[in-house]
């Protein structure tokens, strides 16, 4: 089910919120999450009922296999307990990435060993569970955590909620259960608060106009560019890709505006995931920036035990790479992910060895410059459907070409919003529709970089005053949004 749909605004989301205040107003909280639970696995195997048994049976192995800790915990001696931890730790890990590496990995590694040894295996063509990525991980922080002994056994109940919790099942924040279960363990979180679900309201509406209204509209001259590399010039390849830079981040952080906003209705607080990394004036300050829960779970479980930053430049660097490499192989199976998650890798070590200076006048000019030129180029690998298409992008790009190709590209932007101007154009005055796509075009772009340089959903929810005009401007963006949805598109992050 998605966010941006007729069902879940109408339909799912009443219900839910229905049923889990009035369940809890009846003092029947264990029912009240139970109900949680059912509406969460519902909203996942919406998309597809196969999907259901997948996430049932990781949720069925991580949690006998923190029921085996808890029986060591109770039985076992400092030194059995010990064995037991590790033992978990290690089942853990090759059962979670097991799973993960089967229905994601499967066919890519079959591909890449009949390209290399002249085999013919054959491909499953196995269907990706949806969000399989995030539950994953999320399932196997637990996991790590009590063999660390820094998480306690939660009841089945608790932990289902922990996993499913619907907001963030699909595509994160991947949220640590120490998060999320206290808040559902807190019986004072099952009460109404209406400022609280005013500005769940407010996050909601916010990302469902960044998904909808900026993300959907950018999407169309971004896949056209894509798929046209050869009949395009310089120009047009740089704007595409602009708008493909765009539409990723309007695309995903609108999602995650609207988890947040949904854990808000719900009382529940989700973290953080995006906080303006295209204000970024570094690599490194990036990627404290974008995606910020997916770092964290690299960072406490990866990076810090290789080691970190304790063992000198060179196996810090050593670790960064590693961390990355990981992180883009975690984005998909295709070797465009790999290399861009190298490239961020290698652009972070370069800030290791020289430290980005201090915010000062030109040099923070350049430095945000120069790091925002870096994204844009990485995204264009990011998005590319192989390494040769991403090379032929780029020497398309860097080709200095120009001959009129703007006008196709443009011609992929479909404004309804703009439909029947279009149409009077084509009946009265044809000649102009062209110069009315270009216009849209631009439009867009300047739109969606303008945005970029404001606040984002968080500073303006948390740190302002909920005013009456700004309640009308979000009305009007609620409306115009779900006009809109007759064009439901998946978020891009579904896919990774």
């Amino acid at each position: 089910m998605l966010f941006n749909s007729y069902i879940f605004i109408f339909l799912f989301l009443p219900l839910a919120l229905f049923g889990w205040y009035g369940l809890n107003r009846m003092k029947c909280y264990g029912t009240a999450q139970v109900f949680l639970v059912c509406m969460s696995l519902w909203f996942y195997a919406y998309f597809n009922l196969s999907y259901l048994p997948v996430i049932l049976f990781s949720c069925a192995v991580n949690y006998l296999l923190s029921t085996i800790l808890k029986k060591a915990e109770k039985c076992a001696g400092e030194r059995s307990l010990t064995r037991c931890r590790r033992a978990v730790r290690i089942a853990g890990c090759v059962l979670n990435l097991g799973i993960l590496g089967y229905f994601k990995y499967y066919d890519f590694f079959i591909e890449n060993l009949n390209a290399v040894f002249s085999t013919d295996f054959s491909l499953r063509h196995i269907l990706l569970p949806l969000g399989i990525s995030f539950f994953t991980f999320q399932q196997l922080s637990y996991v790590l955590d009590r063999c660390r002994g820094e998480a306690a056994h939660y009841g089945i109940v608790d932990y289902l909620t922990f996993v499913t919790f619907f907001p963030q099942l699909i595509a994160g924040p991947i949220v640590l259960h120490s998060e999320l279960v206290p808040q559902f363990q807190d019986k004072k979180k099952r009460t109404f608060h209406a400022d609280g679900f005013a500005r769940g309201i407010t996050y909601f509406v916010i990302g469902l106009s960044k998904k909808v209204l900026l993300a959907d509209m950018l999407a169309k001259p971004a896949d056209f560019g894509f798929a046209h590399i050869d009949g395009l010039d310089s120009l047009s390849l740089a704007l595409s890709a602009l708008a493909y830079m765009l539409q990723l981040y309007f695309d995903f952080s609108g999602y995650c505006d609207m988890a947040v906003g949904v854990g808000k209705m719900f009382n529940i607080e989700l973290p953080q995931n995006f906080n303006s990394p295209y204000k970024a004036v570094s690599v490194r300050d990036f990627w404290r920036r974008w995606h910020i829960t997916l770092g964290r779970f690299f960072t406490t479980y990866v990076y810090i035990p290789l080691g970190g930053s304790r063992r000198g430049k060179i196996r810090t660097i050593s670790n960064t790479m590693i961390v990355f490499l990981l992180s883009g192989l975690w984005h998909g199976a295709n070797w465009t992910f790999v290399v861009w998650g190298l490239l961020h890798g290698m652009a972070v070590g370069v800030n290791i060895v020289f430290p980005v200076p201090a915010r000062d006048g030109k040099k923070h000019v350049f430095n945000h410059m120069a790091t925002f030129f870096f994204t844009y180029l990485a995204f264009i690998v990011f998005r590319s459907e192989s390494l040769s298409g991403a090379f032929q992008y780029l020497k398309g790009l860097f080709s200095m070409t120009y001959f009129h190709s703007l006008q196709a590209v443009a011609g992929a932007v479909e404004m309804p919003e703009l439909y029947i101007v279009e149409k009077v154009l084509s009946m009265r005055l044809p000649q102009y529709v062209r110069m009315l796509h270009m216009a849209e075009l631009f439009l867009l772009l300047a739109l969606g970089v303008f945005m970029l340089t404001r606040k984002n959903a968080r500073e303006r929810i948390e740190r302002g005053t909920l005013t009456p005009h700004f309640a009308a401007g979000l009305a009007v963006l609620f409306v115009w949004s779900v006009i809109s949805l007759s064009g439901v598109s998946t978020f891009l992050y579904f896919n990774f």
